[in-house]
């Protein structure tokens, strides 16, 4: 016989469970306390770049972002942490958003993309951040989107930006049907639902696109 019930009472045993966090939400303007929008990339998110026509500077600009395009035509997924250490320095201000798109060049190895993407995601929460899925073919890209899309699942800081689903609808916004190919049309509409995701910030200080690092597009493109 315990001493509880010797005594006439019962003992319990009570457990906290920390409540699951609930998914971000757009605008993501509306969650962080400056306007500063780093966007990680390969070819797409290069043809918007001022390089090229600026479409995508232009739109950040006029919701009051001020930007970083690291981009470049050829990228394979480990370009973000290419990215993300060449701006590990004690002097660069904080982002408040990052926006990835990587995967329209792929080596096959659905395991390594799987591992590299989760590590860029992991380095770069719990800040918001913008996630964009692949136009698909009848190659490697569904395999891709569906590691895309379950990422949110363990990462509650990230919103999807499912550019396939709105490709597949709009299929004019592609050059070619060419899954990594803009049309100027589909620059536009990158840009728009991209800035659509942001929203407006608290503060419009110093919108528009500072001068890139990357540049290099000289990678051959798979």
């Amino acid at each position: 016989t315990s001493a509880s019930e010797t005594n006439g009472t019962s003992a319990t045993t009570t457990s906290t469970t920390e409540p699951e966090p609930e998914p971000i939400e757009a605008p993501l303007g509306d969650l962080v306390e400056g306007n500063r929008v780093l966007l990680i990339g390969d070819t797409v998110i290069a043809s918007t770049a001022p390089r090229n026509d600026g479409t995508m500077c232009d739109a950040l600009e006029a919701f009051g972002w001020q930007a970083e395009i690291a981009a470049e035509v050829g990228r394979f997924v480990d370009f973000g942490a290419t990215v993300v250490d060449a701006g590990d320095v004690p002097a660069e201000p904080e982002w408040d958003v990052v926006g990835i798109m990587l995967g329209h060049h792929f080596d096959g190895d659905v395991a390594a993309f799987e591992a590299e993407l989760d590590s860029l995601v992991s380095s770069l929460s719990p800040r918001p951040l913008l996630l964009y899925t692949l136009v698909e073919d009848d190659t490697f890209q569904p395999a891709l989107n569906e590691i895309i899309r379950a990422i949110p699942d363990r990462y509650p800081n990230v919103l999807l930006v499912d550019w396939a689903e709105i490709v597949a609808e709009e299929p004019e916004v592609l050059v070619d049907d060419t899954p990594s190919g803009l049309s100027d049309e589909g620059r536009g509409r990158f840009a728009l639902f991209t800035v659509a995701a942001l929203g407006e910030p608290p503060t419009s200080e110093g919108a528009g696109c500072v001068p890139p690092v990357f540049v290099d597009d000289s990678a051959i493109v798979l």
